[in-house]
């Protein structure tokens, strides 16, 4: 009798311990996320250039699992994969890409240029020989456009047509001979679609921009809507020299972002460029 009940009692642990072994086993392993490669950030590369087709895919250089977040507006990118379509993503800005792995709360981040030109957000005030719109080249203040005479800008006659004189090498609007040749009034917008070709590596193919051109007498006349803008702006145009935001300015008024905390952290689309001209 009492042989079978210490048997009884052995078979009893044995079953407790191998159910506790199998518990144990259940337990799904941690996920390890997989890193972006080593010194190649997320994409192995800074600048992307538009191709002469519908699309062009930009993957990250590692297999990772996560989920990414682009900032500003603009890029198109699947939050799941990672994967950029340069073609339909607004060139000429830099973006910020931060991704989150599976399984962490740590962030990688990542900055790209989707090459192309843009414009300052910024009040020109021409009774101070401030009258020409210059093209910023991949998001770089001090950046020459490369291929000097061998730029093509507004292929398509959108600019031309609606008025608007801009370079067809340079790329650079002059709005005082744009309000002198159409003899334009206070409170007139013009909104344009600039088709360019620049000699770089997208090997000149087709690229484009809206810009958008308000034009008053004075800085007074202004709504407050268009300063409202630009300030809220601020804080989404990444450049390569500073990530800080600047002063928009013209004779009578100053617009500090870093005034207004609000507007100038509130995320938004950059593009198209707002280009607002002042006679005096």
């Amino acid at each position: 009798m009492v042989k079978r009940i210490t048997l009884l009692i052995i078979s009893c642990v044995c079953c407790i311990l191998f159910s506790c072994k199998k518990e144990k086993s259940a337990v799904p392993a941690p996920i390890t996320p997989v890193p972006p490669a080593a010194g190649n950030g997320i994409y192995g590369d800074s600048i992307f250039y538009v191709q002469d087709a519908n699309d062009y895919f930009v993957s990250p250089v590692s297999s990772i699992q996560g989920s990414f977040v682009s900032f500003p507006d603009g890029l198109t990118i699947d939050q799941n994969t990672g994967i950029i379509n340069v073609n339909k993503s607004e060139t000429g800005l830099k973006y910020k890409i931060s991704f989150i792995p599976t399984g962490s709360v740590d962030t990688v981040t990542s900055y790209i240029i989707i090459s192309g030109v843009n414009y300052r957000d910024k009040i020109y005030n021409l009774s101070t020989g401030d009258s020409i719109a210059t093209p910023i080249y991949n998001a770089n203040l001090n950046l020459a456009l490369p291929g000097a005479n061998n730029n093509v800008f507004d292929e398509s006659g959108g600019c031309k047509n609606a008025g608007i004189v801009v370079g067809t090498s340079s790329g650079a609007i002059n709005l005082a001979q744009t309000v002198r040749d159409q003899g334009i009034d206070t409170g007139a917008t013009a909104q344009v679609n600039l088709g360019y070709r620049i000699s770089d590596k997208s090997n000149k193919a087709l690229n484009g921009l809206q810009v958008k051109i308000y034009f008053y007498r004075t800085a007074a006349e202004i709504p407050q809507y268009l300063t409202d803008l630009i300030i809220e702006r601020q804080g989404t145009i990444l450049t390569s020299n500073s990530t800080s935001p600047a002063l928009v300015q013209s004779q009578g008024l100053i617009i500090n972002s870093l005034a207004v905390n609000a507007k100038a952290a509130k995320p938004g689309r950059p593009r198209p460029p707002c280009i607002i001209v002042v006679s005096r």
